[in-house]
């Protein structure tokens, strides 16, 4: 399917723009990024060898969700235990190892986790969630080709698990960056798109 990726983007852009992450910058107050590429936000925790914390960790969570109330589960958590599941994360060697790592904290399912990856490095990683997983299918409709039924079977396995599974997070990480490739994009720019085309097909 021949789709411009850049029409999406700039859809996204357009319906996210009023929704900032909040975070902390290098002095430690807290700021506002409304760039859906997590410019500053990466930017700061990359300044401080990805020390996360754990009212950073909710704030995250508030983005992820669009919702303003604390998730107890998070707040379980220590900023020590945060922070070294993080780093670990981001030196895993694969996909769903950064997943696993992240999914230990308490209150982090996938999609929180690969928000968590994406957030310290859109370049490299996406967000996971069903509207930008359903749009894979919409680019890339070989998914879901019932004639190509091993690849239909392994699509639908990993969307109907992706928010438990950290192999569904590997799968769908391999489809986002064949198009980031494909279209000169990073993996945060693919995501970006598929949930807008989604969106636009609902």
């Amino acid at each position: 399917m021949n789709v411009n990726f850049q029409k999406w983007i700039g859809k996204f852009r357009d319906e996210w723009e009023d929704n900032p992450i909040e975070y902390r910058d290098e002095s430690g107050t807290w700021r506002k990024d409304s760039d859906p590429m997590f410019a500053s936000i990466s930017n700061a925790l990359e300044s401080r060898d990805y020390e996360l914390s754990v009212a950073e960790l909710q704030r995250i969570s508030q983005w992820k969700l669009q919702s303003s109330r604390n998730d107890a589960n998070v707040t379980q958590n220590s900023t020590e235990a945060v922070t070294r599941q993080f780093q670990s994360a981001l030196q895993a060697s694969t996909d769903a190892e950064a997943i696993s790592t992240l999914t230990e904290l308490s209150g982090i399912g996938v999609p929180m986790a690969s928000t968590v990856l994406t957030v310290a490095r859109p370049s490299q990683y996406a967000i996971i969630d069903y509207r930008a997983f359903r749009g894979l299918a919409g680019v890339k409709p070989e998914l879901i080709n019932s004639k190509q039924y091993a690849d239909y079977a392994e699509f639908l396995e990993h969307f109907r698990t992706y928010l438990k599974n950290p192999d569904a997070y590997e799968y769908y990480m391999r489809h986002v960056r064949e198009l980031a490739e494909t279209e000169n994009l990073t993996a945060r720019e693919v995501d970006m798109a598929l949930w807008a085309f989604d969106k636009d097909q609902a």
